[in-house]
């Protein structure tokens, strides 16, 4: 599959690519793009740079960003969680 991304060069000097992405790899760039509500190009142009500059995405709280989900809250049901989940998670994390 070939996608078209724009890569900055200069303040004033765009250029268009061509680049070959497995499927696979395509689909995880879409649902991190879609997640920071960025087109697939700001994403892959934004990666680049960051890459480039040997930055990494740091939060507010100075962590690069390795998070694991403890509570997935799209697959809450409509009546909560039970309080015995929300520790048992909390306690996972304490470990």
């Amino acid at each position: 599959m070939t996608i078209h991304i724009q890569v900055l060069y200069d303040s004033c000097m765009v250029k268009t690519i061509n680049i070959s992405l497995p499927e696979e790899l395509l689909n995880r760039i879409d649902i991190e793009a879609k997640s920071e509500y960025a087109s697939r190009s700001d994403f892959i142009r934004d990666t680049i740079v960051r890459r480039l500059k040997n930055q990494r995405v740091v939060d507010e709280w100075g962590d690069e960003g390795v998070w694991e989900t403890v509570v997935n809250f799209k697959e809450l049901i409509a009546d909560g969680i039970p309080s015995s989940d929300v520790n048992a998670a909390i306690n996972l994390l304490l470990e």
